[in-house]
């Protein structure tokens, strides 16, 4: 009886150790039309326990279906400018993409960023970035404050400097935190994303830094 007991209790001791594995698929949506293209890839979150993760995937279809509809509303409206413009011909179809990116999934985050690409007409499309960031232990999202002590900017904004790869000298401006338009993390590194236009001209086109976590260490709140 007493072996029996012992064998229980190390198994609950070594079942309860284990991590739960965050499971990460992918979904895609295609909604084309004559006067439109939209093409759409977001991730989708899943683990044994069916709830867990149901907060970070209404988020991000939340945040994709708020875009998508603004979209909607734009192309409606550039539409009906030209039907007032005699022997104008609008450029068709108006495009929206959107790309994701899955940095880390464990049981202790959720970190992914969203690619959002949008042209209505004009000669240049617009680029966006959206970070999530999930604690999934504490059940909340983290802004750049919670990953990072921004009252430590300077030290963070010096080793971006230092970390900043800009060989043909096409960006005119230096990253800082407070610019990142998108911020996530894996277990060993933090990845900054700065926009087009951010650090300099359109030509130059978006910039990205990865940063090992270790040499902002003193500055970083997630563990």
């Amino acid at each position: 009886m007493k072996f029996l007991i012992l064998i229980g209790i190390v198994f609950s001791v070594l079942t309860g150790c284990q991590t739960e594995n965050i499971k990460v698929q992918k979904e895609q949506e295609n909604d084309n039309t004559e006067i439109w293209e939209i093409q759409i890839s977001k991730p989708v979150f899943s683990s044994t326990d069916p709830q867990k993760c149901k907060v970070v995937n209404d988020r991000v279809a939340a945040l994709i279906d708020s875009l998508k509809n603004d979209f909607k509303v734009q192309v409606k409206a550039y539409n009906q400018a030209f039907d007032t413009i005699p022997d104008a011909e609008p450029m068709r179809p108006l495009e929206m993409f959107v790309e994701d990116s899955v940095f880390m999934a464990n049981s202790n985050y959720i970190s992914l960023r969203l690619k959002v690409y949008i042209s209505l007409g004009g000669a240049n499309g617009e680029t966006k970035y959206y970070a999530l960031n999930y604690d999934l232990k504490n059940g909340k999202f983290l802004s750049k404050g919670d990953i990072l002590d921004l009252k430590q900017a300077n030290e963070i904004n010096r080793v971006l400097k230092q970390e900043f790869k800009n060989p043909d000298e096409c960006f005119s401006e230096q990253p800082t935190v407070n610019t990142c338009s998108a911020l996530n993390f894996t277990g060993k590194k933090l990845c900054f994303t700065y926009g087009k236009y951010v650090l300099g001209a359109g030509a130059c086109g978006d910039a990205i830094i990865n940063v090992d976590c270790s040499k902002l260490n003193n500055c970083l709140l997630i563990k």
